[in-house]
């Protein structure tokens, strides 16, 4: 029997903090902002920092799930590195 190995996860940042709404919001704000006028943004957390650069196309995920009267309310956005990059025809 062969055994398929899961890819490896390697966690760049990892990161949680009780804040108020309107302070989560601005985050979100900001992220938003980046990634619509820029196409990317960079999380420091300490002294590490780590630049977030999306593809053009990426994959959004909401999920809302409720359990015992606790709320969580996540967003993923999920890319391919180079899944944009388009190939040109070139006839030699």
């Amino acid at each position: 029997m062969v055994e398929k190995r899961k890819p490896q996860t390697n966690i760049l940042v990892d990161y949680e903090e009780k804040m108020s709404r309107e302070q989560a919001a601005s985050l979100l704000e900001s992220i938003a902002a980046k990634l619509k006028n820029e196409g990317s943004f960079t999380l420091h957390v300490g002294d590490q920092s780590q630049l977030v650069e999306p593809s053009d196309t990426v994959t959004l995920e909401i999920e809302l799930e409720e359990r015992n009267g606790k709320y969580e309310l996540e967003f993923e956005l999920e890319w391919k590195e180079g899944q944009d990059r388009k190939q040109t025809l070139r006839i030699d």
